[in-house]
């Protein structure tokens, strides 16, 4: 009876596959990997002390009348660009995306409190805005438990 040489042959491709597959694994977490997690902190540290520095101008800036707003939006303007410039980790996007909604909708708001624009509109924008910060807060703190094992989406 004669034995089939494609066993031994079928078992070595197979080897091979695994070995190169667990080394493709190695080498993208050891070059490429999308959530470091020291890089994770960092940057939520960062994001974290841009929404801070951001609050504190925005609860200023709600004590002053539409004639007196311009300055502190700058500022709420200037710390948006800031925060929009910096780069983070591929699994940080949607937090960061958060936070700028956020940002952004509160300097809408203000500039619609200035324009004179009915509360209402003031109030969804601000609404709004609240509904971005609670789900920068909630990716945040998702990415953080999962670092450096966090997929990129």
């Amino acid at each position: 009876m004669k034995r089939s040489n494609r066993v031994p042959w079928l078992a070595g491709v197979l080897t091979v596959l695994l070995i190169v597959a667990a080394a493709g694994v190695y080498a993208w977490r050891a070059f490429h990997s999308p959530c470091e997690a020291d890089a994770v902190e960092r940057t939520s540290a960062f994001l974290v002390t841009q929404m801070t520095r951001y609050d504190e101008v925005y609860v200023s800036a709600t004590s002053g009348t539409r004639t007196s707003i311009d300055y502190p939006v700058t500022v709420l303007q200037q710390i948006l660009m800031d925060t929009q410039a910096v780069d983070v980790p591929a699994c940080m996007r949607t937090a960061k995306s958060e936070l700028v909604n956020y940002m952004g909708d509160v300097i809408r708001a203000f500039q619609a409190f200035k324009a004179g624009e009915p509360d209402a509109t003031v109030r969804d924008l601000l609404d709004d805005s609240y509904a971005h910060v609670r789900i920068f807060i909630s990716e945040l703190e998702s990415v953080r438990k999962c670092a450096p094992y966090c997929l990129p989406y």
